[in-house]
């Protein structure tokens, strides 16, 4: 049955570039979210350098001549440490 692998000659020729079935409609949603990623980007860029922050927060400065311990509760106060003490 040697005819069966023989080329039709009614059948149209291939073309060299042929895309999967499927193929075009995936090109089309990656180029989408591409041009949407691009977008979102440049809208972050835009934002960032147009926005006004506020002020920053300054912490308040904790008194120094409180204690950090408490006596009552049988605590002592860590010694302080000097440079050049234990001679």
């Amino acid at each position: 049955m040697s005819f069966t692998r023989q080329p039709s000659r009614f059948a149209a020729p291939r073309s060299r570039f042929s895309l999967v079935r499927g193929a075009p409609g995936a090109l089309v949603r990656l180029l989408l979210f591409a041009a949407l990623a691009a977008l979102a980007a440049g809208w972050a860029l835009w934002d960032h350098c147009t926005r006004v922050l506020p002020p920053m927060r300054v912490p308040v400065a904790h008194p120094s001549a409180a204690p950090t311990y408490d006596p009552d509760a049988g605590e002592i106060p860590v010694p302080e440490i000097v440079p050049g003490d234990g001679r």
